[in-house]
Parts: structure tokens; C-alpha cells; sequence
């Protein structure tokens, strides 16, 4: 994403910025990553030539004294200042260095060559006096941003249709978008990520204050989409009832909220996109004396919300990776590995979750899933190569780029992160309905 700009865009976008208006995305790196060369090539060459005739005036006065005092004596009355000229000669040479303190043009020579004919100090003293030329301006605006950004309340315009992301306290799967289109949407979290500048603060605690406060830092009216990701990294794939960034019911405050703010803007209903875990409830319950009383909206997920709420889609980490399991199997029997501890908290869900999809096989042949409480007992399982039709089902990048180096070929592996991208990115793309 970087470029150069020029400098009537850099003096555009410093406006923008002074006045609190939204910025281009996609100028907010160049704009901040560009810095101001000391001395222009004219200048430093100009220097060159100044220094040469500085040290000539420099060896007259300092090294050969008499000589400067005999030139002085020739040389006409005038070059006498009047001690007002001094002065104010003097006081110009304090902003921008050391003052002569003689009253002889001839002592100010070396000066007024460096400062004058040298460029630099001209530019230098035009700095100190007017603070309004379009270097300060851009440096003042940089500054802003940076701070901006470090609090999460930048303000950015992106293109027609980007994603507004609300990734919580943040997203593998997030950042790997963002990777591949930097201005894909503002990341939405309660903490700055450290792969963006394009983002926003916002805590579910903030409330509606808070939600209409970061949708406003962006042309939020020409979104998209929002996607959701109530998941949590380490348990994108078959989690546990409890293993979630934010509960079903607070996701489905989120969606609430959502449509209730575009009715009031009057705008069109945008798609929402939730990443995360169908079969994961909130659980209410209503109870007398005598024991729980039955009652409507006794449960909440994922899938609740999907159907009570128009234009909404979940986007099923676990369901994702069972139908690339399935494809991959092509009909053979699927046993699942993982250590004690790993079979006894996942394999049932697993065999569940995939009798949900449907899945019967047709073959005897069989593959072997592994998949564990976390991706180092798949790699040993990887790494020992004891079973032929194995297949790695991967959580951590880390882990994904080791094995890949020397064990993972394609179709050999299932890395969830990425197959969920590629599932969003495919949702993303759908035209709205």
C-alpha cells in the first residue's frame, strides 16, 4: 500500500486531519510513514559552495588576523553598520545559530553566506518566524494521526462495500484478511491491533454510545457488510459450550443494535456476518416453586439469531472444516485421534457434528482426523509419521508453518484459519440479498 504522494495531496490530507474530517484509507500509511528530507540536493551543493567561501573568510578573520584588520582598513565606511543594523543582524543570527557581536559587516560575512546564500538557513529562520508553511502543517497532521491511532479514534473513509470488522479482543482470521487487503474495512476492537492502523476502539461495554461513536469515525453508510467474530483463536474448531469471545446473547444484543441503528439512519440493511459456533447456546430459565417453567427465548445461538433476523449469516468454523474433512475423505470411514485427555473432550462432538452434516461413508478404507487440546500433540503425531492416511486438523500458525518446511503437502492437512478466510472472503464477495 505505500506510495508517494504528492505534495498537494500531503497538504489536502493534513487539512482533512486539522479539520477532523475522514481520510482516504490508503493514504494514511504514506501520508505517515513520509518524512521530510534535511536539505534538497540544490541545498547540500549550495552548501558545498558557501563552506568554501565561509572557510576563506574563516582563515581572514581567525587564522591570519592581520589580514582582516588590514581589510577592514580599505575597505569603504559603509561596511560599518550602524549599531542598530548590528543588532538586528544579531538578533536574526540568535534564531538561527550564534550571534557576531561586532559591528563590522565584514565579521558577518560567514554567516550571511551560510544562512543566505547556502539556502539552509534562510529556510531555517522563514521556519522559526512563520509556523504556517506546509511542512509544519504536514508534520502537525502527522502528529495528530499518530496519536489518533495509538487511541483508536482515527477517522478514515474506505471504498464502497468494505467490511466493518468487530473482531473483540482480536482475530487470527481478522488479521489475515487485513493482510491480504489492508483496506478491506476498519478493524473494530477493544485494544489496538498490532497489524492495522485502521481501526477503532470499541467495547461492548461502551454500549450504543459507543457503538454509534466508532461507526461515525467511518463512511459506515457505505459498508457492506459487518462481520462478527464472537470465536476465540485457540477454539476455532469444535469448542466448547463456553469457549467463545462473546456470548450468543451479548452477540445477539449486537445485531439488535445494528438494525436498530441503520432504521434510525434511514439506510438500506446491510448483511451481517457472524464467525463462530452454531451449536454454542446462552441459557435462561424460568422458575416457580414448584420447580423451571418452560417459557419462549429459553435459549440463544447462533443459529437462533440467523433465523430471527434477516440477512444474517453464520459463518461455522466446525462446519467449514468438517466439509473439507468429508470432501477429502471421498466416502472413507473417518476415525478420530488425539491423546486421552484430547478424545475424551472432543471425539464425541466430533462423531456429532459430523452425523449433523450427514456424513455415512461408502468405503472401508479409512483416514485418521487428528486433532487435540492443542496443535503440539498434533505435531508429534504429525512428525512420528506412524499412520500413512493421517490428517492434521491445525489451529496455530506457528505450528502450520513448521510442519509445513517438511511434513505438510497439499491435501495432507486441514489448517482452519485459512479455510475460514476463504469462506469469508466468499461471503463477502456474495452480493447482497
Amino acid at each position: 500500500m505505500s506510495q508517494s504522494l504528492s505534495k498537494k495531496t500531503m497538504i489536502d490530507v493534513a487539512q482533512k486531519i486539522r479539520i477532523d474530517d475522514r481520510i482516504e484509507a490508503e493514504l494514511v500509511e504514506p501520508f505517515l510513514s513520509y518524512k521530510f528530507p534535511e536539505t534538497s540536493s540544490f541545498s547540500r551543493f549550495m552548501l558545498k559552495v558557501a563552506a568554501g567561501v565561509t572557510l576563506f573568510f574563516a582563515s581572514v578573520l581567525v587564522v591570519f588576523p592581520e589580514v582582516g584588520e588590514a581589510l577592514i582598513e580599505v575597505l569603504p565606511g559603509f561596511f560599518l553598520l550602524p549599531e542598530r543594523a548590528a543588532k538586528a543582524l544579531d538578533y536574526v543570527w540568535g534564531l538561527v545559530g550564534k550571534p557576531v557581536g561586532k559591528q563590522h559587516l565584514m565579521y558577518h560575512v560567514p554567516n550571511i553566506i551560510i544562512y543566505a546564500f547556502g539556502v539552509a538557513g534562510i529556510r531555517q529562520l522563514w521556519r522559526r518566524i512563520n509556523k504556517n508553511n506546509w511542512r509544519d502543517r504536514v508534520e502537525e497532521a502527522q502528529n495528530k494521526l499518530t496519536m489518533a491511532v495509538a487511541a483508536g479514534t482515527g477517522r478514515f473513509a474506505f471504498p464502497p462495500g468494505f467490511s466493518l470488522l468487530f473482531t473483540g479482543d482480536g482475530d487470527q482470521v481478522a488479521k489475515s484478511l487485513v493482510a491480504d487487503d489492508p483496506t478491506i474495512g476498519p478493524t473494530l476492537s477493544s485494544k489496538r491491533p498490532q497489524y492495522t492502523q485502521l481501526w477503532g476502539k470499541f467495547i461492548n461495554a461502551d454500549g450504543d454510545e459507543g457503538f454509534v461513536r466508532v461507526l461515525d469515525q467511518f463512511n459506515s453508510d457505505e459498508a457492506g457488510e459487518y462481520v462478527l467474530f464472537p470465536v476465540v483463536d485457540e477454539h476455532l474448531f469444535l469448542p466448547g459450550m463456553h469457549e467463545f469471545d462473546i456470548a450468543p446473547h451479548r452477540v445477539e444484543i449486537a445485531v439488535r443494535r445494528i438494525r436498530e441503528y441503520e432504521n434510525q439512519n434511514g439506510w438500506m440493511q446491510k448483511k451481517i456476518v457472524i464467525v463462530g459456533d452454531n451449536e454454542q447456546q446462552s441459557r435462561f430459565v424460568t422458575s416457580s416453586k414448584d420447580g423451571t417453567v418452560a417459557s419462549p427465548n429459553d435459549e440463544v445461538s447462533l443459529r437462533t439469531i440467523a433465523a430471527d433476523y434477516e440477512d444474517v449469516t453464520v459463518a461455522d468454523p466446525t462446519d467449514i472444516t468438517l466439509r473439507r474433512i468429508i470432501e477429502i475423505a471421498d466416502g472413507r470411514q473417518i476415525f478420530f485421534r488425539a491423546s486421552d485427555h484430547g478424545a475424551k473432550k472432543y471425539s464425541n462432538e466430533f462423531y456429532h457434528r459430523l452425523s449433523l452434516l450427514g456424513y455415512e461413508p461408502t468405503s472401508e478404507e479409512n483416514l485418521v482426523v487428528g486433532y487435540d487440546i492443542s496443535d503440539l500433540e498434533t505435531e508429534h503425531q504429525v512428525v512420528s509419521q506412524k499412520h500413512t492416511a493421517y490428517l492434521p486438523v491445525i489451529l496455530s500458525r506457528d505450528v502450520f508453518d513448521l510442519l509445513s518446511k517438511r511434513y505438510l503437502r497439499d491435501g495432507t492437512y486441514v489448517f482452519v484459519p485459512s479455510l475460514v478466510k476463504q469462506e469469508l472472503q466468499k461471503l463477502v464477495a456474495e452480493p447482497d440479498s
